[in-house]
């Protein structure tokens, strides 16, 4: 599947170079990219697509070479057609070779190969005629058409459907041999290899996709692991910069809303530099401190938003007792962290608390170099607001 490497790279490094457009001609080969590529225009030459959703509903004079998360290709294709992506259809001729690689892969009934065909996939079925040789490895195979030349096939899974036909010879390999229809081929031209213990593991591991979930024990030793470390981090940053945590606290308790919207803006900001670097030379190695520092920014931003909404929640409940002590907000940052990673099992709404609580505290962060440091708070009071803008 080199060659289909070859043509995300290509795709990856051509497309989202040019100056933005969905779609453009250069030489007669016509390229086309966007999270829903619809390729209606006929191709004078070769096609390039890439894009989420690709439909190909124009037909290719040449070679096509198309990548998404969903192929679909339902015109005919003139020279050999090469596709990598989640969901790949092909239901149109083509009358070149066909090298598909994909989680799905389906020819149907109209998609004639009229040269070789490649596949590999978690789920492949050949419901079209190839005209050539085939090649498949997949977990799941279904071979439900003619083949005119010789067939080699590995497989966890094998099938044969009642339009299947091989004209050559047949190569196959599974964990266990398997009774070949005489509809199918005759048994004299039918070669059966073993599949290794090793190999046969892979199929089921990857091909399959039937990952080992890990245990509850993994599971609860990992979110006791991630707790503690945010609460270490917390108890530094109050041990070593307690004026500045409650500056911090502050501008968050007197303007939540534009602490929001400065987060929103400041994390845009930030990711918006990934592509833009990307596109340049000496850009380039900036990109991975860029990376890092938009980790560190979410982390931090994460860690202040449940400390300050943790820290009015434990205010709220002690009245107008005095100031808590680091031991009090430390022990309210641990039952914030809890309570806001529970609330991710709350579909859509979950996931959407803890983004707003990231927001607040990179807002924050964020406002530190253009804003006075907010007054200091009195008691257990309100902090103060901070003072107007520099």
């Amino acid at each position: 599947m080199f060659r289909i490497q070859l043509v995300v790279a290509l795709l990856l490094a051509v497309i989202p170079q040019v100056a933005h457009p969905e779609a453009f001609s250069a030489g007669g080969d016509l390229y086309v990219a966007g999270e829903d590529s619809r390729v209606m225009s006929t191709a004078g030459r070769d096609l390039f697509a890439t894009g989420f959703s690709v439909r190909l509903t124009a037909p290719v004079t040449q070679d096509a070479h198309l990548l998404g998360a969903r192929v679909e290709v339902a015109r005919p294709v003139g020279g050999d057609l090469m596709a990598a992506g989640g969901d790949v259809k092909i239901s149109a001729p083509v009358q070149g070779d066909l090298s598909v690689a994909g989680v799905s892969v389906t020819t149907d009934s109209a998609a004639r190969i009229g040269g070789n065909a490649r596949l590999s996939g978690g789920a492949v079925t050949i419901g079209g005629p190839v005209e050539g040789a085939l090649v498949v490895s997949a977990g799941e195979v279904t071979l439900d058409a003619p083949i005119g030349g010789d067939v080699w096939l590995t497989a966890g899974t094998l099938r044969f459907g009642a339009e299947a036909r091989i004209a050559g010879r047949l190569h196959y390999s599974t964990r266990e041999p398997l009774a070949i229809p005489a509809a199918v081929i005759a048994e004299d031209r039918v070669t059966f290899h073993p599949l290794g213990e090793a190999a046969a593991r892979m199929v089921e591991r990857d091909w399959n996709g039937h990952w080992p979930l890990p245990g509850r024990g993994a599971v609860l030793a990992g979110a006791a692991r991630t707790l503690v470390f945010f609460v270490a981090m917390g108890a530094i940053f109050l041990a070593f910069a307690p004026r500045m945590v409650a500056d911090l606290d502050g501008r968050i308790a007197a303007r939540p809303a534009i602490m929001l919207l400065r987060g929103l803006i400041a994390l845009s900001a930030a990711i918006g530099l990934v592509p833009i670097l990307a596109l340049t030379i000496i850009g380039l190695p900036l990109l991975p401190v860029i990376l890092l520092a938009i980790i560190l920014l979410w982390m931090a931003g994460y860690l202040l938003g449940v400390f300050a909404v943790s820290l009015r929640v434990l205010r709220a409940l002690r009245g107008g007792a005095a100031e808590p002590g680091m031991g009090l907000k430390l022990a309210a940052l641990a039952a914030g962290l809890v309570v806001a990673a529970l609330l991710n099992f709350i579909p859509v709404l979950g996931w959407m608390a803890n983004f707003l609580l990231v927001l607040l505290g990179i807002g924050a962060i964020a406002s530190l170099p253009f804003e006075r440091p907010a007054p200091a708070m009195a008691g257990g009071g309100e902090p103060g607001a901070p003072s107007d803008e520099r």
